[in-house]
């Protein structure tokens, strides 16, 4: 199971702040076997060369239609001739796929969809860039998640639910999955909205533990609850009383339960791992892949 092991691209975040380039990273990880790769949004990537890319694109969406647009996320992953008003900015998108050849990437991001967004316009623009970026990324696959780590107490979840349905019903068109991660809120919690929004849920347990150990939510109850085909992504990491750690081994996490569920339940979505960042995160990616492998 671990063999197809991910990662999250964020445990490259220091080293992407001390220089190294994010396009080189993603291919020394791929030549290392971890070929899911999750781009995660935030500062590190912002800061990074791609990240500068990523904004030109951003600032260029709004010259093309939305058909326009695709079209050209098409052309460059498959290699075809196509015709754009930003040359020079689509050679260096053409040369990022290039690079990313036999990768699966998907596109994630910190977004308050648990509660009622003081401007839908734009609110509804935020979500419809950062799906157009999904399938630039991977039109194959796209997919594009969304993790809150704002909304916090009491949650109107009839108005999360809507958020859901909303984002759901953007871009047509444009073929995707669509997730949520539970993050602040409980798994359980979270999954009951992200099935009543018709949208996937990305797990990761280790967001159900608290400092000292205890848990928001039994994991139990989560995966008693859950069904495999509500769930397109599972995250590692591991939690201990010094916090989230820069590699898995053993902690508060029970990963030998967790892979037991997954293989008797027949999981199908992808594995990503999420360290914390250090400047050695693939011999920390290595060693984790490896513990998970003995799991």
């Amino acid at each position: 199971m671990f063999e197809k092991l991910g990662i999250v691209t964020n445990i490259w975040a220091e080293e992407v702040e001390n220089g190294a380039r994010f396009d080189e990273l993603m291919v020394e990880f791929g030549a290392n076997g971890f070929k899911d790769m999750e781009v995660r949004e935030g500062d590190y990537l912002r800061n990074s060369e791609f990240g500068e890319l990523v904004q030109q694109v951003e600032a260029a969406m709004s010259e093309y239609t939305d058909a326009e647009f695709k079209a050209i996320c098409d052309a460059v992953w498959s290699g075809q001739d196509h015709q754009t008003k930003h040359p020079t900015l689509f050679e260096e998108v053409t040369s990022f796929a290039e690079k990313a050849s036999g990768l699966t990437l998907s596109y994630a991001m910190s977004h308050p969809w648990l509660s009622s967004p003081n401007n839908r316009e734009t609110d509804t623009q935020q979500i419809i860039s950062a799906k157009k970026l999904a399938y630039l990324l991977c039109p194959a696959r796209p997919r594009l998640r969304l993790v809150d780590l704002d909304s916090e107490g009491d949650i109107d979840e009839s108005a999360a639910v809507a958020n859901l349905k909303h984002y759901d019903r953007l871009l047509p068109d444009y073929p995707m999955i669509f997730a949520v991660e539970n993050a602040r809120q409980t798994a359980t919690l979270t999954l009951k909205l992200a099935v009543a929004g018709s949208v996937k849920l990305t797990y990761d347990e280790t967001n159900t533990y608290r400092a000292d150990g205890t848990t928001v939510n039994s994991p139990d109850d989560f995966w008693n609850a859950v069904e495999m085909t509500d769930l397109t992504s599972v995250h590692f990491k591991q939690k201990t009383e010094t916090g989230v750690l820069s590699e898995v081994c053993d902690g508060f996490v029970d990963f030998r339960a967790i892979v037991e569920r997954l293989k008797t339940q027949n999981y199908t979505g992808d594995l990503l791992l999420e360290n914390t960042p250090t400047a050695h995160s693939l011999q920390d990616a290595l060693r984790s892949r490896e513990y998970l492998l003995n799991c």
